[in-house]
């Protein structure tokens, strides 16, 4: 057994029991042996000096669309729905070999930034291949991951192998037999949106998963979608609901009480979706609220920089309440919701139980997979904040020194280990070049205005008439 001490770091546990405390990790193979104040060196093969570090779990982040990065950057401008006429018509386009690629570099990108687990809502699962490609990657990278099977069709491009739900539900049961429910890559469900299906449709799609005992995620961006969802009976604790901004205080009530997590992605919701994240609503009714980045053809793959927006987002709104009822904007046991330790406690053990992986990963508990991340507070320290106030505030991914992913060093020094970056970023532009028609040999040409029209409007359904 390799064993590897964190020596003398702050650390946040995220472990009720343990709470906060300068201390020592000590890891063995895949697992956290032990935490405490200190540990004996001997035995030791590795020990690192973690005194000007901040020692945490491995973050955890619940909504991101892995297939996107060969286009990084390609949506950041878009206004509204023109995302969907700019980014989705590109994931009909994809072969096997630029799912594997995307998935990679996306993932790789993740773990540079702290992040040890994601769920990967893939909408290009065009044929099994794909699929298989995309869980390959993954496996490649060494990032844990819950990887979104798409029911979505995609009949754009002509390029799907599946005629019917059925067929995607009987591929997806052989991907979920292949693989254990313990290992470091396992399967979900990445529904259709509610409004594109109909009700019958979307009640199989989340029975479907749920007989499979996956978690499933689903888009919901219109009133009345968590009420039909009630309706049909298909509410659960194994539901992810990714944005629903336009929740009712009621529709959230159906969710306290029925179970199911909130996955909001401030950055998106807020500046190109146009609408409040419903971070502290949700809180404020009892719903768990955790968050994601979501589309990487518009934003980074920083979970750090949700959590920022999210404080920020939250708080505006809050302040808008004050003042709305005549407040003076004293601190109350409701207002402000958020803080540094909620906020990392959202993206860590609430985002691990919302996935279902509470009992392996989100906190530096001894008998859990070793997922750790070390910051390094460098060059001006801590300051006169708490560690997680440093986390939360202070801290960006160039802070990032080493992240642990089953007690494997997967960046170290703030580099990825065992990548062959420069072959990583040419897989990257040809997929890139592909998608968008501008490699000579591809098959597709550069998307027309009425292309993206079409599909802005239509969201990927039936293009209007």
């Amino acid at each position: 057994m390799k064993r590897t001490l964190l020596k003398g770091g702050s650390l946040l546990t995220m472990d009720p029991a343990l709470g906060e405390l300068r201390g020592d990790v000590l890891i063995g193979d895949d697992r956290i042996l032990d935490v405490a104040p200190e540990l004996a060196e001997s035995g030791v093969d590795e020990v690192v000096d973690a005194a000007d570090a901040i020692v945490l779990p491995g973050l955890v982040d619940c909504h991101n669309h892995l297939w996107q990065a060969p286009v990084r950057g390609l949506a950041s401008g878009c206004w509204g729905r023109e995302y969907f006429g700019v980014v989705h018509p590109l994931a009909g386009r994809f072969r096997p070999r630029d799912m594997h690629a995307a998935t990679f570099g996306a993932a790789a990108e993740l773990l540079l930034n702290g992040v040890t687990t994601v769920f990967d809502f893939c909408h290009a699962t065009n044929t099994p291949e794909h699929a298989e490609a995309s869980l390959a990657a993954l496996d490649a990278a060494g990032i844990r991951a819950v990887f979104g099977f798409c029911f979505r069709p995609r009949p754009e491009a002509g390029t799907s192998a599946f005629d019917s739900l059925d067929e995607r539900i009987a591929v997806l049961t052989r991907l979920a037999a292949e693989r254990d429910a313990g290992q470091r890559v396992r399967l979900g469900v990445a529904l259709n949106n509610i409004d594109h299906v109909t009700p019958e449709t979307h009640a199989k799609e989340v029975l479907a998963a749920r007989e499979l005992g996956l978690v499933s995620s689903v888009h919901s961006n219109l009133p009345g979608q968590v009420t039909l969802a009630s309706e049909l009976g298909v509410l659960g604790p194994d539901l992810l609901w990714v944005h629903a901004g336009p929740a009712s205080d009621a529709e959230l009530g159906l969710l306290r009480e029925a179970g199911g997590t909130i996955v909001s992605t401030p950055q998106i919701e807020a500046g190109q979706m146009g609408f409040v994240p419903v971070l502290g609503r949700a809180r404020q009714h009892g719903v768990p609220v955790v968050l994601g980045v979501d589309a990487t053809s518009a934003v980074k793959g920083d979970l750090l920089a949700q959590l920022r927006i999210g404080h920020v987002v939250s708080r505006i709104t809050e302040w808008l309440v004050e003042r709305q009822q005549g407040r003076p904007g004293v601190r109350t046991p409701s207002f402000p919701s958020m803080d540094a330790p909620t906020l990392l406690r959202l993206a860590t053990l609430d985002a691990a139980r919302a996935l279902g992986l509470a009992d392996r990963v989100g906190s530096l508990t001894p008998g859990k997979q070793a997922d750790v991340l070390v910051l390094r507070t460098g060059p001006f320290g801590l300051g006169g904040g708490t560690a997680a106030d440093h986390v939360v505030f202070q801290a960006s991914p160039r802070d990032v020194d080493l992240v642990f992913v089953d007690g494997v060093a997967r960046v170290r020094g703030g580099e990825l280990t065992g990548v062959d970056t420069a072959a990583m970023r040419a897989d990257l532009d040809a997929a890139r070049d592909w998608l968008l028609g501008t490699d000579p040999d591809s098959e597709w040409a550069p998307l027309t205005a009425e292309e993206r029209r079409n599909y802005e409007l239509g969201q990927g359904k039936a293009a209007p008439a």
